[in-house]
């Protein structure tokens, strides 16, 4: 089954890639992807604040939706954390340490989303992996700060909501813009903007297929 994927990249710039499994430009499936009514998006990780960000994160969408389109009816977002069945979900969100695949390591990727025909699935990283020098230091019994070997600091909560958000916009069909949008690349800690609303509106209409 082919596979897309969009990053976001860190400090500044990013670039749209789509990949098949054996790493050959295909056509991107973000561009024809789309939601079925009610879509439901579901949660992955083992840290309970990142856990809350996501579910924030998808509020925040339909909040946001939902005011821009003074709609409340058709724009609503089923979200489970951590299913034993993943048959239903059509957006997965997996929070973790760092990549998967190496070749997001070395591109030091903040946050990457594949597409298959039916489903998304969102991968948002919770350290710093990408910054050598953002070694996770505590301290020890005599309050000296000490490194955790192949430890990193976490990434700001902020970021991850702000990296979480800009991950579903892909989801719902938007690219990377420059300014005033969730879609700006890097660490900046934009928001759900009008623009945004109006260009999700552009590909749904007024409510999920």
């Amino acid at each position: 089954m082919a596979l897309s994927s969009l990053l976001i990249l860190l400090p500044s710039s990013v670039v749209a890639q789509e990949f098949s499994n054996d790493l050959i430009p295909i056509k991107p499936i973000y561009l024809s992807f789309k939601l079925h009514k009610e879509p439901m998006a579901c949660l992955f990780g083992t840290d309970d604040k990142a856990l809350n960000v996501g579910v924030e994160a998808i509020f925040d969408w339909q909040k946001n939706l939902e005011s821009y389109t003074n709609n409340t009816e058709s724009w609503n977002i089923k979200t489970v954390v951590s299913p034993s069945d993943i048959s239903n979900c059509d957006i997965e969100i997996h929070f973790l340490k760092k990549p998967t695949q190496e070749l997001y390591m070395s591109e030091k990727v903040q946050g990457v989303t594949w597409f298959t025909e039916n489903s998304a699935l969102i991968e948002v990283y919770t350290t710093q992996y990408y910054n050598d020098e953002a070694i996770k230091y505590v301290k020890d019994q005599s309050g000296k700060s000490r490194p955790v070997i192949g430890e990193y600091e976490d990434v700001p909560i902020t970021l991850l909501g702000k990296v979480t958000r800009h991950e579903l916009g892909h989801v719902f069909g938007l690219q990377h813009k420059s300014s005033h949008s969730i879609m700006v690349t890097g660490a900046v800690l934009a928001e759900i903007t009008d623009e945004d609303c109006k260009d999700v509106v552009r590909e749904y209409s007024n409510g999920w297929l």
